[in-house]
């Protein structure tokens, strides 16, 4: 291809250094318009770091970079702009608990704050119409969570969703492919050359070197974080890349294995299983032979293994495996590695069971596997102890391989394990499992490569979750599994399953389970006392409620950033002071003092994030400067409810108590606030990834400072609330506000990891939560037996949330 014009973004001589690591030593890169950069080189060699100082997440060491032929020191949001960079992550930069469209919201660049009338349905009919236009027939609901997508689908949405806008300059795809079937990758290519033919420069990344030949105008190879060379890929072959790489030219992995005899002993027999997506499996490994599973993409081939590894804490069961099994998964960022450890603990956590005597690690033991496997390997890190975050994607991968070898499991699950790693350490792994083959462990392998397939002795081919065939020997062929694949199954069964979407829906909805305890626990209160059918007795009871209402509210928020506020029985305590000492005597001081306490916890969430501290210690440390503070104001029980508060508190509206009202608006407040401000999409995501958030252009900072400013507005309603139960100010009568709202937003179908809520859930459950106090009055049990039967109450409702959406599991 002849290049014309002047290149858009120049990098010369690039150098980025982390500690002793030096990631780039030199590397230069002209990117001009309408062309494909096929990059490749190596594990280790650069790439990511390369693309990460193009997309402005890194600023190089030294070197020069210039936008337009203008020099700058870092590319900055400003120049991110000027060129349209957009990129699709190896790694996926997706929020899983956010709504396919809404992970396209976060990208789009007008009215983000507040958004227009009728900004969801524009951004569901443009998600859509993107997927659909660069893979047709894709299957995938844009209303669903993207933690309901199969791997393959996820990588469809990070694709399309950085092609968003009118003008991209620059696409940078990082292993776009890794997870996509032979059909998806040739509709990706498709896309590319259109794009490239609109002006947009494409910058294509991956290991597999066939696929760089055929949508490249040029390759350029990095080696050890230098330029190694610009080839044609119309003159240079994937065999001749190979060789310059210093690689073997030994592309089929077949030629690995050599004739090792298969047993007859049978480590995995599954029988006419059925489960979910999977129907009438049958399915057996022997000692000593590698089995593969392949298929399209999404064909139920990782739920089939995800079960096989689930069949050991099960005793009855059509899947019986004989022996110890280990898992090692493609997917390293959110089923494999340990971040947080070191390589030897990811090589050692499956061998504890070797390791430990009388409970204790015998850490001479540990060092010696974990050192055995480091010289093994040839890890490029300074030693075993180095975090397993300093290897290269491809090592972290041998190193959870290193880890199921170790732990001595007779049967190794391996779903999808060279996923985008290059040629020499696929070589590498394709050994490793000949030498365990050897051994006489079982194997059973997931590939998204077809010809990957070939290094097998047996080989399922799966559609829909069915098997349709299966190969041995010689008939294992990529022919032959492509043309199964692709076998359509009867499935006239699956209607079964529709007829039950809706009551699944209903079952496996968040909001079920605390609507069901609050009716149910009002019941119990109407049985044991019919007065408290009168709506007079609704307004009491409701207005002792409200106060944990709002704070499960705010507990809620806090959640919602994927933290946990320890602190807020005292905050509400200081609110409660503020109310009845400060603010009644004197409105426009109450209220700034309000204010400043809500300004305390965005301080706070500022804090947790800025200097990277916990929001469990930060929260719980700020409960004593609650508490201080409320005991300077008011050391003593004391103060008074203001009278316009218990006017309006106690007032109805027509037949209708006031404190009804208060609950019903502060769910769908809370609800508009998370589900239909379109800045609710940020606050759900921040609790989810911060790089998805941060990679999409927004403030993780800003965000999470406005998630904890409702929290504390929250705090301030729940201690006017509590100040209009008590008539009165006590510091000490709040303190259960927080382990109870804790308690609450679970009941009410949040999950404690973040970014997944359901207000009116929080709601039901604040109030399921209140009428179990008067429940147990109304019974009459010892008020000493009180808060533990409160307790088997919540775990009994707990357990319930466990068990149906467990079941719903089992039919999803």
């Amino acid at each position: 291809m002849q290049l014309k014009g002047a290149p858009i973004l120049e990098l010369e001589k690039l150098q980025k250094i982390f500690g002793v690591t030096k990631a780039l030593s030199g590397a230069s890169l002209k990117i001009y318009p309408g062309e494909v950069i096929g990059l490749v080189g190596p594990n280790g060699a650069g790439k990511s770091t390369l693309m990460k100082i193009i997309t402005g997440v890194l600023e190089p060491t030294d070197g020069r970079i210039l936008v337009n032929g203008r020099e700058v020191s870092k590319i900055t949001q400003i120049e991110t702009a000027e060129l349209g960079i957009a990129c699709a992550y190896q790694d996926l930069s997706l929020c899983t608990n956010l709504a396919v469209y809404e992970n396209f919201a976060l990208l789009t660049t007008d009215h983000k704050f507040w958004g227009k009338f009728g900004w969801r349905a524009k951004e569901k009919n443009q998600a859509k119409a993107l997927l659909e236009k660069y893979f047709p027939d894709n299957g995938i609901d844009v209303n669903l969570p993207v933690s309901s997508l199969t791997l393959a689908q996820r990588q469809m949405v990070e694709i399309c969703k950085n092609l968003i806008g009118e003008k991209i300059g620059i696409l940078v795809l990082d292993e776009p492919t890794s997870a996509l079937s032979i059909n998806r990758a040739n509709q990706l290519h498709k896309a590319v050359q259109e794009i490239s033919n609109s002006g947009t420069a494409v910058i294509y990344i991956s290991h597999k070197l066939e696929e760089i030949q055929k949508v490249s105008n040029r390759i350029v190879l990095l080696k050890n974080g230098a330029n190694a060379g610009e080839f044609d890929p119309e003159v240079f072959t994937p065999t001749d890349l190979i060789q310059i790489m210093g690689g073997e030219v030994q592309i089929r992995a077949s030629t690995l294995i050599t004739g090792v005899p298969v047993t007859q002993n049978e480590v995995v027999s599954i029988t006419d299983y059925s489960y979910g997506e999977l129907r009438n499996i049958n399915l057996t490994v022997g000692q000593g032979e590698i089995v593969g599973l392949s298929g399209l993409v999404g064909s139920g081939q990782t739920t089939l293994l995800k079960r096989i590894f689930a069949s050991k804490s099960r005793r009855r069961s059509n899947i019986k495996v004989n022996g110890r099994i280990s898992y090692v998964s493609g997917d390293r960022a959110r089923e494999g590695v340990f971040s947080m450890w070191s390589i030897r603990d990811n090589i050692t956590i499956s061998s504890l069971r070797e390791l430990t005597k009388y409970g204790l690690v015998n850490g001479i033991k540990t060092k010696e596997i974990g050192q055995k496997w480091f010289e093994r390997l040839s890890f490029r890190a300074e030693s075993i102890d180095s975090p397993i975050t300093s290897l290269s994607g491809g090592n972290q991968q041998k190193a959870l391989i290193a880890r199921g070898l170790a732990s001595g499991a007779d049967l190794l699950l391996l779903n999808d394990p060279t996923a985008g790693v290059d040629v020499e350490t696929k070589q590498e792994i394709y050994s490793l499992l000949q030498e365990a083959k050897q051994l006489g462990k079982a194997i059973i392998l997931h590939s998204t490569e077809d010809a990957e397939m070939e290094i097998c002795d047996r080989v399922y081919v799966m559609r829909d979750g069915e098997v349709v065939q299966e190969f041995k020997g010689d008939d294992v062929s990529v022919q032959n599994i492509v043309r199964a694949a692709f076998t359509e199954v009867d499935r006239t069964a699956s209607r079964e399953r529709i007829d039950h979407s809706i009551f699944s829906r209903i079952m496996n909805s968040r909001l079920t389970l605390p609507l069901s305890a609050m009716i149910l626990i009002y019941g119990l209160n109407v049985a044991a006392n019919s007065n408290v059918f009168s709506m007079m007795s609704i307004g009491l009871l409701l207005g002792t409620a409200v106060p944990l209402v709002f704070a499960a509210l705010g507990q809620m928020f806090v959640i919602t950033a994927g933290d946990i506020d320890m602190g807020n029985g005292y905050s509400i305590a200081l609110a409660n002071v503020l109310v009845a000492v400060v603010l009644s005597k004197s409105v426009f001081v109450g209220v700034v003092s309000l204010v400043i306490l809500i300004l305390a916890y965005v301080a706070m969430g500022a804090l947790i994030h800025l200097r990277r501290l916990p929001a469990i210690v930060v929260t719980l440390g700020a409960q004593f400067i609650w508490l201080g503070v409320a005991l300077l104001i008011s050391p003593e029980p004391g103060g008074e409810s203001p009278e316009w508060l218990n006017t309006i508190y106690n007032a109805n509206i027509t037949f209708i108590p006031m404190v009804a009202i208060f609950c019903l608006a502060a769910g769908i407040a809370t609800w508009f606030i998370i589900y239909r401000w379109r800045y609710g999409i940020v606050l759900r995501g921040i609790g989810n990834s911060q790089d998805a958030v941060e990679r999409a252009g927004w403030s993780y900072l800003v965000g999470k400072s406005i998630n904890y400013a409702f929290a504390g507005l929250m705090v301030v309603f729940a201690g006017m609330a509590f100040t209009a139960v008590t008539s009165a100010a006590d510091v000490n009568t709040s303190a259960s506000f927080c382990m109870m709202s804790i308690a609450t937003v679970i009941v009410g179908g949040c999950e404690m990891s973040g970014g997944v809520v359901e207000p009116f859930g929080v709601v039901a459950a604040g109030i399921a939560m209140s009428l179990i106090a008067s429940l147990l009055i109304f019974i009459q049990v010892d008020s000493n037996y009180q808060i533990a039967v409160t307790g088997i109450i919540i775990i009994s409702v707990l357990a319930g949330r466990r068990f149906t959406r467990g079941k719903m599991g089992l039919a999803a």
